[in-house]
């Protein structure tokens, strides 16, 4: 096995120990130290290559398709049925192979036929109601039902990014507006359901240790899914404010709401980073520093970049955020080289 690869997992395998209490933090560190990262995770990188690669090369076949052929509205639906059976049969011959994430990225673009295939089905039977979220729906309940039944993470990834788009498509559907975020209050409903599914995804993580173990790492989809579009409602609250159904002008929140929100942001962002390092879970600590930046950098230009002019506030702005990437790798390198080599140094 690859030493890096292999040392991956003893680092996953510790961190989850950690999580569950079977181990304190100084044998955490003390055998982490054992097993070194290496600075680049290739696979990783890899990994995002493939991905977008196969939707590009996708992508690229159908704009060939739609340029040198004629389809009608069933033909279309017709092929997009065999594309996406075509797809995901393919996807399991691959991981019968073991080309595990060749694969799961064939029965992501199957997951992407079948979205495909439900909308022209749509409009082929259409009643006229123009309730398109109801399409998304069956697509999301499809999705999710391949993602545990396949065991593809990537499906369920799609299967999140499915249930924000149906959300916020179905509010606005009732609601008459039109629109995704404005109106009947959308950050706040985006905040409640965003929230909800992060909870989920942590009581996935426990049961990932006993009776979910065969989904072992969906929980990080759940919660990581969560914790952003949690942190993008409230980036709108702490701008906007929160609103109802108005037919006025535009909605000018007060100071007082503003600064709840700010605060209420402020408190989540240092409430994850907190328990990120306490759990040694890096996907808390990632979302909690760096959506905290970007609100001090929001208050930053909302509140006193128009003062010091754009060009003293873009000064500050770029040499602050280059001296922060500077000290993080400053502390990144010297936990590579270990405490005997940094005291040494």
């Amino acid at each position: 096995m690859n030493p890096d690869r292999r040392n991956r997992q003893v680092h996953n395998a510790l961190d989850q120990w950690l999580r569950d209490g079977l181990i304190d933090t100084q044998a955490h560190a003390r055998i982490a130290e054992l097993y070194p990262l290496t600075r680049w995770d290739w696979r990783s990188l890899g990994r995002w290559f493939l991905t977008f690669g196969a939707i590009s090369l996708a992508a690229g076949l159908l704009i060939l398709l739609h340029e040198h052929l004629t389809f009608t509205l069933p033909k279309l639906a017709v092929g997009l049925g065999l594309l996406m059976v075509g797809l995901f049969g393919a996807g399991r011959w691959l991981l019968g192979k073991q080309l595990k994430l060749l694969g799961a990225t064939l029965e992501l673009l199957g997951g992407f036929a079948l979205i495909g295939l439900s909308l022209v089905l749509g409009m082929i039977y259409s009643d006229g109601s123009g309730n398109w979220p109801a399409l998304l729906l069956v697509d999301l309940l499809l999705l999710l039902a391949l993602s545990y039944g396949l065991n593809n993470a990537l499906l369920l990834t799609l299967c999140s990014v499915l249930f924000f788009v149906w959300f916020g498509g179905r509010s606005g559907y009732e609601s008459g507006w039109g629109a995704y975020w404005f109106g009947m209050n959308y950050p706040l409903r985006f905040l409640g359901a965003a929230l909800a599914m992060a909870l989920f995804g942590f009581v996935h993580l426990w049961g990932e240790a006993s009776w979910l173990a065969r989904y072992r790492g969906f929980a990080k989809v759940w919660i990581s899914a969560g914790l952003f579009m949690a942190q993008m409602a409230l980036w709108l609250l702490s701008l906007f404010g929160s609103y109802d159904l108005i037919d006025g002008p535009w909605h000018l929140a007060e100071s007082g709401e503003l600064v709840l929100f700010n605060g209420l942001w402020a408190a989540f962002s240092l409430g994850l980073l907190a328990l990120g390092i306490r759990l040694r879970f890096s996907m808390l600590v990632g979302y909690g520093a760096t959506f905290f930046i970007i609100q001090l950098y929001t208050l930053f230009f909302t509140q006193l970049a128009e003062t010091l002019g754009w060009f003293v506030s873009l000064l500050i702005a770029g040499g602050s955020l280059l001296g922060l990437v500077i000290w993080l790798e400053g502390e990144r390198q010297k936990r590579r080289a270990g405490p005997g080599e940094a005291e040494s140094a």
